[in-house]
């Protein structure tokens, strides 16, 4: 690349601080596709890079092992892709996770939930390891609470993350936080507003350098039936340190059962 290594954003992982009931669960549906031709320097700055593109592909199954102890895990396949002067492509698995999340505190409206959880190392043959993702398993730990409420006269929530990564391999461990709002604009539309924020620990390996990203993300969700909705949205990066400025949509299909 014309510029120092740039990092990737993943598609977020976990749906949210509520649990399924016992023998319950959902499974969601999901394809991203982005592109980026920019990208945050060290001080934050636009600067050009080769024309990255991605697609991606997961299937997110959460089930109730318990109704305060819930089973995650998400396969995903990807495929990327850098443009001239890079020339380099990618395909194979991609963000693959398995977690377990347990339910610490509840009210009528408030949970409060734990996490854990392992990411896959991904396999295949890109000579760019940025674009490959990572060599071997990286482990998350994440607080999560959600509280119902109701805005101009709208149902609604708000859902807040707080979580650290440990990476290894030479890169640096990584704080995430993240927010939603959602609000029933009908009883069968949901408008949801997301954000999701990356910042990685402090570097001095320079092929793993310091970085820091953060998105926002809005889509619609509608009830097609009382088990199955269906997802549209759209993504894009607001600030960031060595990494990319991605624009993107994601499409998904629910499913309780």
């Amino acid at each position: 690349m014309s510029a120092a290594p740039v990092w990737l954003w993943a598609a977020p992982v976990w749906a949210g601080a509520w649990t399924p009931d016992e023998g319950h669960g959902e499974v969601i549906v999901t394809t991203f596709v982005d592109q980026a031709s920019q990208a945050f320097d060290t001080s934050g700055k636009f600067i050009p890079t080769a024309l990255y593109r991605s697609a991606q592909a997961n299937v997110y199954i959460a089930y109730g092992v318990a109704d305060w102890l819930t089973a995650i895990v998400r396969p995903g396949v990807q495929s990327s892709s850098l443009g001239a002067p890079d020339n380099q492509r990618f395909t194979g698995l991609g963000d693959s996770e398995a977690a377990v999340q347990a339910r610490v505190w509840r009210d009528d409206s408030t949970v409060i939930s734990v996490l854990a959880g392992v990411r896959a190392p991904t396999i295949g043959g890109a000579t760019n390891a940025l674009l490959q993702g990572p060599a071997g398993p990286e482990y998350d730990f994440r607080l999560l609470l959600g509280h119902n409420l109701s805005l101009w006269s709208l149902s609604g929530f708000v859902d807040f993350s707080a979580g650290y990564r440990l990476v290894g391999d030479g890169a640096p461990d990584e704080g995430h936080f993240d927010a939603t709002l959602g609000l029933y604009v009908t009883p069968k539309l949901l408008m949801m507003a997301q954000s999701f924020n990356t910042i990685s620990g402090a570097s001095h390996n320079p092929e793993f350098p310091q970085w820091a990203q953060s998105k926002a993300q809005m889509s619609l969700v509608y009830s097609l039936t009382p088990l199955w909705r269906a997802q549209v949205g759209a993504y894009t990066t607001l600030a960031g340190k060595n990494a990319y400025r991605e624009n993107g949509a994601v499409l998904a299909l629910w499913r309780k059962f």
